[in-house]
């Protein structure tokens, strides 16, 4: 939220009438529901989407994965295996938004 509300604040001009913090934040939130998801969205429920979506303890895989940092990390390995489940967060995270403009 607050990376939306600095992009929204440095998009402003600067002889605006006084707002506060929280209505910056706000603003920028709601403007953020609207907006399409963003990188850092779409890599974090990717990241969660492939760690939740397999067994990773080396028996029912080829791998055994510490945690999802290291999940992610052989995911890279594998050529679109990322970008698999970055598609599938991005459709998510626009399918979350659109219920919530609903």
């Amino acid at each position: 939220m607050l990376d939306e509300a600095d992009a929204y604040e440095r998009g402003m001009d600067d002889d605006l009438t006084f707002q506060t913090v929280r209505e910056l934040a706000g603003t920028a939130y709601m403007a953020g529901r609207s907006a399409p998801p963003t990188a850092v969205e779409i890599e974090a429920v990717a990241r969660k989407l492939l760690w939740t979506s397999r067994t990773w303890d080396g028996i029912d895989s080829d791998y055994q994965a510490k945690d999802e940092e290291d999940a992610w990390d052989y995911a890279g390995e594998i050529l679109g295996m990322r970008e698999c489940y970055a598609a599938q967060a991005r459709d998510l995270l626009e399918i979350a938004r659109k219920a919530v403009n609903e």
